[in-house]
């Protein structure tokens, strides 16, 4: 009964069909049907369009209707062959009954050839007939050379061998490298009843490596030079991989891998020079690279252009080839406190601690020496001053000298001495340890994200480039948009410079510039010595740019350069080229190690603290001096006075 109803809607659908042919095409047979079923098979698709006249037994179409999605296409008044595709449609095998039949050619081959669907967007199978007298390559280009048919075209002709009354076919690959070549008609395989779909073992693999001799043929790529000096010629300016490495850095690294690209594919490269990457002008249309290859005028983009949503309905783009760092760079400000490292180690709570524990001990001694003194001291025997005695032995005890040991006949005094002295070579050991571990480890930064840096005393600015702006107003993080505002902006003029600006601000210091930091590093090299180059530091916010180049909307080229892409990347060419224009940094451990020292910077506090030690003492003792004169002077005059009034007075 199942059956029954599938024959009867297959019957009614091939009867609307027929009904609505208007102009008659070559009708299919059973024979083509099969080999259109083992095309459609080796192809592995689903989806099936044919383009014929829907006549013959129901049983023909039965099993192509069971496994495959079909549609029927017939010249009527209302519908084009356009109108049968659209937008992200699936792969669709086609099926021509007549390859050179001139109603075909009119409703079929010259709408496909306007709209480009001569690509491998679909899969063509046009049957055709051998002649007698000639051979089927010239029939075929004979049909076909007219049409707009590219590298990237997917057609199989099957040519009726003579005398086989339709029994097989001779199969043939049918291409053309480009506008200028002639059409490429290469033997595929065949097909017989008996023998089903044959091909060649090359025809096994990718037709991109079955076509990837391209005969020399020249194709235009566009590229922007911003940076070029003046005195240069634009080819040899983009092709110096060896001299003025910071010029227009990112489209030169990329040439080198179309130069790469054109040996593998046997093809030769002519370059179109642009000042911009391009933008869209208010009359729809676009500048600089873009431009070039929305119009037409080049076939792809040699320099890289960033992924950008409002290009993608005018472009298409390949991998991506290249991999912009763009951060924030600054020299990191060094502490130039005077305390320095001799008050590092310890806080200012422990040594407060430390005077505190001192105070106490000299307190706690001047007990004990009371003690001393009234049982063990001799009577009649005088002692020295207790404040000084006390001062001086615990600076001895700290300082890890200590007293005489018959000084302190106690045993609770001799306790107090051991433990400050115990404290004290604690206290000298991790102090000393710890200035000789800090001046071996690297200098702790305190400017190592975004937060600090727009905290910190720096000046912020960035590079004038339409990137930054993008960046920096499109973002919807406030801290973004709060280093724009008020910190690039807030100065009059703003801090938007060009990147020799920029470079020469971060070699005075005290300034975080944000650009392209592979740029901006081979121009630091040249002002920079390697002490300040260490002190560089970044800051990254946003996450790298990828780019790519591009193509116009359904270009041929789109696969072979997809495919010369990833097999660079895979074969680390890419990745190789990268480290070649790299500037190579210093090792600034290696550095760090050899400045290990106790400099000026570091000695400073104690010379300080010595110095004003002697301005003190010098101090005292002229007070001393004054205060002895006086003493002196009031004596003398005291004894001038005594002796006066024993004369006046015998």
């Amino acid at each position: 009964m199942i059956k029954l109803q599938v024959k009867i809607i297959l019957w009614i659908f091939i009867i609307w069909a027929r009904r609505l042919c208007g102009a008659q095409i070559e009708s299919i047979n059973s024979n083509e049907l099969l080999a259109f079923e083992d095309f459609l098979r080796a192809q592995h698709l689903q989806h099936a369009l044919l383009l014929g006249n829907c006549s013959g037994q129901i049983e023909n179409y039965k099993r192509l209707f069971a496994n495959y999605r079909l549609q029927f296409f017939t010249p009527q008044r209302g519908v084009q062959f356009r109108e049968l595709f659209y937008h992200a449609a699936p792969r669709t095998a086609l099926l021509v009954p007549a390859l050179g039949d001139e109603q075909t050619k009119r409703w079929i081959y010259e709408p496909a050839s306007a709209e480009g669907f001569f690509n491998n967007s679909q899969a063509w199978l046009l049957l055709g007939n051998s002649e007698a007298n000639r051979s089927d390559d010239p029939i075929i280009r004979q049909h076909l050379s007219p049409y707009n048919i590219n590298i990237d075209a997917d057609i199989t002709v099957a040519m009726r061998a003579r005398g086989a009354a339709n029994q097989s076919w001779l199969l043939y690959d049918v291409y053309r490298v480009s506008k200028q070549t002639p059409l490429m008609v290469q033997l595929k395989g065949h097909w017989s009843r008996a023998d089903g779909y044959q091909v060649l073992a090359s025809f096994g693999e990718s037709w991109i490596r079955r076509r990837r001799n391209l005969h020399n043929i020249t194709l235009i790529g566009s590229t922007a030079l911003v940076e070029k000096p003046a005195d240069m010629d634009d080819l040899s300016y983009l092709g110096n991989d060896r001299e003025l490495l910071q010029l227009d850095p990112m489209q030169r690294k990329t040439y080198q891998l179309f130069l790469l690209i054109g040996r593998m594919y046997n093809m030769s490269l002519q370059v179109l020079f642009r000042d911009t990457w391009g933008q869209l002008l208010p009359n729809g249309s676009w500048s600089g690279v873009i431009g070039h290859i929305v119009s037409g005028e080049a076939d792809f983009s040699v320099c890289p252009i960033r992924f950008v949503s409002e290009r993608n309905h005018y472009i298409q783009y390949t991998p991506p080839l290249h991999t912009q760092l763009i951060h924030f760079l600054f020299r990191h400000p060094r502490r130039n406190s005077i305390r320095n490292i001799f008050f590092e180690p310890l806080s200012t709570e422990v040594w407060w601690c430390v005077l505190v524990l001192m105070v106490g001990s000299a307190l706690l001694l001047v007990l004990h020496m009371r003690q001393e003194r009234r049982l063990l001291q001799p009577a009649g025997q005088a002692m020295e001053r207790p404040v000084s005695f006390v001062w001086f032995t615990i600076l001895e005890t700290y300082l890890q000298q200590g007293p005489a040991a018959d000084q302190f006949r106690l045993p609770s005094t001799r306790l107090l001495i051991s433990a400050s002295c115990i404290f004290s070579f604690m206290l000298m050991q991790f102090y000393g340890a710890f200035i000789v571990g800090s001046l071996l480890s690297d200098t702790p930064r305190s400017i190592v994200n975004l937060q600090a840096l727009y905290e910190s005393d720096l000046e912020i600015g960035m590079e004038d480039i339409a990137y930054n702006f993008e960046l920096f107003t499109n973002t919807t993080n406030r801290l973004v948009r709060d280093i724009y505002s008020q910190r690039i902006c807030r100065a009059r003029p703003p801090n938007i410079l060009t990147i020799e600006e920029g470079a020469q601000r971060i070699r005075r210091g005290g300034f975080a510039f944000h650009t392209a930091i592979d740029r901006l590093y081979r121009l630091l090299n040249e002002l920079l010595d390697e002490r300040l180059f260490c002190e560089l530091q970044e800051i990254m916010f946003n996450p790298p740019y990828l780019s790519a180049s591009i193509l116009a909307k359904s270009s041929p080229w789109r696969e072979h350069l997809n495919h010369a892409i990833l097999y660079l990347s895979e074969t680390g060419l890419i990745a190789y080229n990268d480290r070649l224009w790299t500037m190579p940094r210093p090792d600034c451990t290696l550095f760090k190690d050899a400045q290990v020292e106790v400099d000026l910077k570091h000695f400073a506090p104690a010379l300080f603290t010595l110095l004003l030690a002697m301005l003190v003492s010098a101090s005292v003792f002229l007070l001393e001096l004054l205060c002895g004169y006086l003493k002196a002077r009031a004596k003398q005059q005291a004894s001038q006075k005594v002796d006066k009034a024993m004369v006046l007075h015998p």
